[in-house]
């Protein structure tokens, strides 16, 4: 009788069946397995207006992001980030060529650590924060750096060095972390 009862709730498709329609079909036992199916997640119960609908976990999820604005919403933003975010091992690869922080200009190398702790203690304020804007303005003009470079080598000697520097949010820009932009930094 399960075998049959998920049958009929497959064949109903996105538009789902009513749970009394199941009843009837198959007498008041069928509550106890739909109580059960649910339990193990291979159907799924809403109420809509006064009656209950039941659906398959792939219909319901199909049925939500076609008619919940917010789930279609959610689906298409978790959809986008999966095929932005590089494997692990390219990650790996790009952490091995940020970890060099090295700069060549005039043929001689310019440690990227040394710029960004001289350009704080330059633009800080009396308290020492200084805004990545600015500093940033100064690196890639000096070094000939592109933004998003240098965003790249800050946020990795950021993250390599957390004990070394505090970074607060705000700002037009800054370093993205946890979801936040960070558009000040101060040397501790």
């Amino acid at each position: 009788m399960i075998e049959e009862i998920l049958q009929s709730i497959e064949s109903a498709g996105l538009t789902g069946i009513k749970k009394a329609a199941l009843k009837k079909a198959y007498g008041k036992d069928c509550e106890k397995i739909i109580e059960e199916l649910q339990r193990e997640e291979k159907v799924f119960v809403e109420k809509k207006g006064v009656a209950y609908f039941v659906w398959t976990r792939d219909h319901y999820v199909t049925h939500l992001a076609e008619n919940d604005p917010k789930c279609k919403l959610m689906l298409d933003v978790v959809n986008s980030s999966s095929r932005t975010l590089p494997k692990p091992k390219e990650q790996l690869a790009i952490r091995k060529t940020e970890d060099q922080n090295l700069l060549v200009i005039h043929d001689g190398p310019i440690d990227f650590e040394t710029e960004f702790n001289k350009c704080i203690c330059e633009l800080g304020t009396a308290v020492g924060w200084a805004p990545f804007s600015r500093i940033r303005e100064k690196i890639c003009q000096t070094q000939n750096l592109s933004q998003e470079r240098f965003y790249s080598l800050a946020a990795n000697l950021i993250e390599s060095n957390h004990q070394r520097y505090e970074i607060s949010t705000g700002g037009p820009e800054g370093v993205v972390l946890r979801g936040l932009v960070h558009g000040y930094v101060r040397n501790l």
